[in-house]
């Protein structure tokens, strides 16, 4: 016979689960938020002075050293330069030497390079390998191609009359774009300049504006503020206080643009086209005086108005959308941030546009050819 144990009994508990309750998963809300985005965008905007001085060093120093005297070439260009870029001076300024603007104009096309260095190093590592699908890197309607270059005008007429506004509103005068660029991009090849001030920073700006930081903005505080940080952000970058609430206004509508096709192909077009015409009309034309001021006739500001008002419509009216697949049920995917993401592969989900508004196309149509017309006339 086994001797007793002084252990206790076997006690089964009732009131504990069987399997330990498994925590769910969290999701990480898309980054960048405010204060990242903030970093962010210093790091773009010192990526970009990092690459222009290369390039414009690069590009001085190899016409300096092949220069009959490298130091009396380096001191008359210098002299020059710090002649035209003077402030203090009153009056008409000296142009900037053709040397030092070719080298200049190179810095400036080398800083579009940098920044497309780092998109491409950040983006697939702070969104994640589809990132080119989660930002939209898609092709657009025809439809939304189209009414993006019909609204170049319309954009850049009502950016001016703002400008216009808040500079006489604040009394702050814009440094010498005009001439400046004259000065730099003046004996530089076209195709070249088309590259840094228009396909250029239309590329990369949209890409880190809307495409990344919009994302995580939006993501964040929801569409109407994280665009209105976007936006302001986007302005602060340019580092011209001149010009700070045309360009977050402009930063705005291109947001609507972007969140209306889904692509942001859209945008980019919209921006660059932008640049490459205010360039055109500065270098080549000539529009203007020496600061770039033109007096537009009140017709002009209102029909660029109601092309922007019924292209905007046309634009929202065909905006892209993402429904089901008709008969298979329903799926669980939620797009990663709201307003731009498409499906991934294998999910029964589509992107489609919205019938759009014959009416309002006719109407920005209308709009653009009385205003091409109005133009016209003014020029002769």
């Amino acid at each position: 016979m086994s001797e007793p144990t002084n252990e206790p009994p076997l006690v089964t508990r009732t009131d504990l689960p069987l399997v330990a309750p498994v925590a769910p998963a969290q999701t990480t809300r898309p980054r960048p938020g405010l204060l990242e985005a903030v970093v962010w965008c210093g790091l773009f905007v010192a990526t970009q002075l990092l690459g222009a001085i290369i390039g414009t060093g690069v590009v001085f120093g190899t016409l300096m050293y092949s220069a009959a005297d490298p130091k009396a070439f380096a001191d008359e260009q210098l002299d020059g330069f710090g002649k035209a870029v003077d402030l203090k001076s009153e009056g008409e300024r000296s142009p900037i030497p053709d040397e030092i603007g070719r080298s200049l104009a190179s810095g400036m096309l080398a800083a579009q390079f940098a920044s497309l260095g780092l998109i491409l190093l950040v983006l697939p590592r702070r969104i994640g390998p589809d990132w080119a699908r989660q930002i939209g890197l898609r092709r657009p309607h025809p439809l939304h191609v189209f009414l993006a270059l019909l609204l170049v005008p319309a954009f850049m007429i009502c950016a001016d009359l703002i400008q216009t506004l808040f500079l006489w509103a604040t009394g702050m005068k814009p440094p010498p774009v005009v001439k400046a660029l004259n000065g730099v991009f003046g004996s530089f090849p076209w195709p070249l300049t088309a590259l840094a001030v228009a396909v250029g920073p239309g590329v990369v700006e949209e890409l880190w504006c809307r495409g990344f930081l919009g994302r995580g903005l939006c993501a964040r505080y929801g569409i109407p503020v994280g665009v209105l940080f976007t936006a302001v952000l986007f302005a602060a970058m340019h580092l011209d206080p001149s010009q700070l609430v045309v360009i977050t206004l402009m930063g705005l509508y291109l947001h609507f643009v972007y969140l209306a096709a889904r692509s942001i192909w859209v945008p980019i077009l919209l921006h660059a086209t932008n640049n490459g015409l205010a360039i055109l009309l500065a270098l080549v034309l000539k529009v203007g005086d020496s600061q770039g001021n033109v007096e537009v006739p009140l017709a002009v500001h209102v029909l660029a108005f109601s092309l922007l008002l019924f292209g905007s419509v046309a634009l929202w009216t065909s905006r892209a959308e993402i429904v089901p697949v008709r008969g298979a049920g329903n799926e669980p995917w939620q797009p990663e941030s709201p307003g731009v993401s498409a499906p991934p592969d294998g999910v029964k989900m589509r992107l489609v546009y919205v019938a759009f508004s014959p009416a309002a196309v006719l109407c920005a149509v209308a709009s653009f050819g009385a205003l091409a017309v109005l133009l016209y006339q003014l020029s002769r």
